[in-house]
């Protein structure tokens, strides 16, 4: 599934292409991926001849700004694609369920062979209509998420996204502090801590020298500041390559080029291989029904 490194690659490709073209058409093959919709008339009417005002991100989902102050939310799924295309004249991939085309050129293709993924438009609360946001992240003490939760409550309840939420060691420290749960289980779990995946849990935990079945109330303050550092490093670093393309193939960003930071994994998927730190073969468990990849020495 792609996460967080993914998505805010596909964001900044699109942000530099779309933003002030109007939709002039929102072509829907598969009900399934407007399934928030009651049909795929009313998800097109929602779009068709607005204009897009901004592209940003939230946890795993693209969220689309239009100028009637409602948002387009993608969320890709297990192997949603995004991919551009200059006209109706490019062949379409299969498994092509929606089409966007634009006003003054060009479309953007929704393809998604196992159709976990979903395109829904929002519309912003009622002036006076509470919002609910979710405990985590009313810790952020700045960054875009806050506003963003607040005029889509798709995603009020979503956690703290590591890099759209400002967030300090000591109030993830007080996170972490209030839960008995494994660490791995505590980073993917997209209520409290938004965008983060099996992969990237992985060489987080990795670059933290931390154990993925670690009780998440039992790191020290050091460790915390750790895990801190880490998770913003590995991020930052994986967006910088654009983010991870494993052996499927799936990941790729608007314009069709996979991703690079695979070249970059220090444990996830290297079963059986040295660890690059300590020469110690990575050791895969499987741990609630998802691998875990880990060094059992580094990560002792």
């Amino acid at each position: 599934m792609p996460e967080l490194p993914e998505v805010e690659t596909v964001r900044a490709s699109l942000a530099r292409d779309l933003v002030g073209k109007k939709v002039k058409s929102a072509a829907v093959t598969n009900g399934r991926v407007v399934r928030r919709h009651k049909s795929a008339k009313e998800f097109r009417a929602a779009l068709e001849g607005h204009t897009i005002k901004s592209v940003e991100r939230l946890g795993k989902n693209l969220v689309v700004g239009l100028d009637n102050a409602s948002h387009l939310v993608i969320h890709l799924g297990m192997s949603g694609q995004l991919l551009r295309a200059k006209g109706p004249k490019d062949p379409k991939p299969k498994h092509t369920h929606v089409v966007f085309t634009f006003t003054p050129a060009g479309e953007l293709r929704y393809v998604d062979p196992r159709t976990f993924g979903e395109l829904y438009v929002s519309t912003p609360p009622s002036e006076g209509e509470p919002v609910e946001i979710s405990k985590f992240a009313r810790l952020s003490i700045g960054g875009e998420g806050l506003a963003l939760r607040k005029v889509v409550p798709e995603l009020a309840h979503l956690g703290l996204d590591p890099l759209e939420d400002q967030i300090g060691w000591d109030r993830l420290a007080a996170v972490l502090r209030s839960r008995t749960t494994p660490l791995k289980t505590v980073l993917t779990d997209q209520d409290i801590i938004a965008g983060i995946g099996n992969i990237y849990a992985d060489e987080i935990l990795f670059a933290s020298g931390l154990r993925f079945d670690r009780p998440s109330d039992s790191l020290s303050t050091i460790e915390i500041r750790r895990l801190h550092r880490s998770t913003i490093e590995i991020l930052n670093e994986a967006i910088k390559h654009g983010g991870s393309t494993l052996d499927d193939e799936q990941f790729v960003d608007p314009d069709g080029k996979p991703g690079g930071y695979q070249a970059f994994h220090q444990v996830y998927n290297r079963e059986g291989l040295p660890c690059f730190e300590c020469r110690t073969p990575i050791e895969r468990v499987v741990f609630r029904q998802r691998s875990t990849f880990f060094c059992p020495k580094c990560q002792s």
